[in-house]
C-alpha cells in the first residue's frame, strides 16, 4: 500500500474519532470547505449536500446515550476509502438503532473533497418519527460521480 493510502486511512479513523467524541467541528475541519456530501435515500435529509447541510442533518440521529459503531474492511486505492460499518444505540424515543453503512471518502491534497454515506434507509424510516425522515420524497439523485462503464439487459 502506498504512503497516501495509509495516510488516508488514518484520517478516516481520526473523522471517526472525532465524530464520536461529539467534535464535529473537528471531523469537518477535515473536510474541504467546497467538500460535497451525499446520503442515500430520498427522504428529505438524504440526497447530494454542501457541507452546512450534510452538519444540520447530522441532528436526525436523537440519541440516548452513547452509540457503538464497529467497522469491518476498509479499503484504500488511489484517491478513495471504502469502509463498511454498523451502528448500535438507543435513541431518545426508545426505539433500537442498529443501522448498517458503507462509507466512501473521497481525498485531495490530504483534505475530503467528498463522502458518501450508504444506509439501510427502511431502518431508518422505521425508528426515527421526523419530518426529516417522514416527509415529502426528495427526488432521488444519482449517486455515481464517475461512469466507468454501461450496460443494459437484453429485452
Amino acid at each position: 500500500m502506498n504512503q497516501s493510502n495509509t495516510e488516508n486511512k488514518n484520517r478516516v479513523w481520526e473523522w471517526f474519532e472525532h465524530a464520536l467524541n461529539g467534535e464535529l467541528d473537528k471531523s469537518m475541519a477535515l473536510h474541504r470547505d467546497d467538500c460535497r456530501f451525499f446520503v442515500s435515500g430520498d427522504m428529505p435529509y438524504g440526497g447530494w449536500m454542501d457541507k452546512a447541510a450534510y452538519t444540520n442533518q447530522t441532528g436526525v440521529l436523537q440519541l440516548a446515550g452513547p452509540i457503538t459503531m464497529r467497522f469491518g474492511d476498509m479499503v484504500a486505492e488511489d484517491n478513495r476509502v471504502w469502509l463498511e460499518a454498523e451502528s448500535e444505540a438507543v435513541l431518545v424515543n426508545g426505539a433500537q438503532y442498529r443501522n448498517h453503512y458503507l462509507f466512501q471518502f473521497l481525498f485531495a491534497g490530504g483534505e475530503i473533497v467528498e463522502l458518501k454515506e450508504f444506509v439501510d434507509t427502511l431502518h431508518v424510516y422505521r425508528v426515527i418519527d421526523s419530518q426529516a425522515v417522514r416527509g415529502e420524497p426528495r427526488p432521488r439523485d444519482t449517486f455515481v460521480t464517475r461512469v466507468s462503464r454501461e450496460a443494459t439487459s437484453k429485452g
